[in-house]
């Protein structure tokens, strides 16, 4: 398969994706900043999830920068990654109307977790596909993916406890990817 194709599609799903979030946040009814309040939960979990894709999307590119080529299940991997990447507008509505309950956030943790563990699966497929090819020039370790996967099991045992944990792990796992980000950048810049 095209490899630009699939990234081009990648690309046009995750814009969708982000307007579609946004426009499930409306107008107050009214124009005072009183009542702006009621939005500011569905605004902080828009930011939030918004926040993630953009990272997501940086490290995707990051990801097949150097492939030269995609197969058949790299395609499949990259799409189902994109099925879940698709149910994050419906979760993030669901969360900002409901940001204290612990059903919309174990549904917003759901899908989060099923998006990560689809990218890592992709990034397996590529890595596979394109043998003798430096795709991860800083391949997440054992330990970096031990401690993400430890906090999302800990944030599933403590969700009914603390529902906006969902919240707070999706935006400690941005800080995490940003610095990711910084890290893979600098060693691109070296390798190449």
């Amino acid at each position: 398969m095209n490899k630009s194709r699939m990234e081009a599609f990648t690309d046009a799903i995750i814009a969708i994706v982000a307007t579609i979030m946004v426009l499930e946040i409306h107008a107050p009814h009214n124009f005072t900043f009183e009542s702006f309040k009621n939005q500011v939960p569905s605004l902080i979990a828009y930011i939030i999830s918004f926040l993630q894709i953009m990272v997501s999307w940086y490290n995707y590119h990051l990801l097949f920068k150097r492939a030269k080529r995609v197969d058949f299940l790299v395609y499949l991997t990259n799409m189902i990654w994109l099925l879940m990447l698709s149910g994050m507008p419906f979760v993030t509505a669901w969360v900002g109307e409901y940001p204290t309950h612990w059903q919309p956030e174990l549904a917003y943790l759901t899908i989060m977790s099923l998006w990560t563990g689809m990218y890592s699966v992709t990034s397996f497929a590529l890595q596979r596909d394109n043998r003798g090819q430096a795709i991860n020039v800083d391949p997440e370790n054992n330990f970096e993916r031990g401690i993400r996967y430890g906090c999302l099991i800990v944030s599933f045992i403590v969700l009914p406890f603390w529902p906006p944990i969902a919240l707070a792990l999706t935006y400690f796992l941005f800080i995490e990817s940003i610095i990711t980000c910084f890290r893979t950048e600098d060693r691109w810049t070296q390798a190449s």
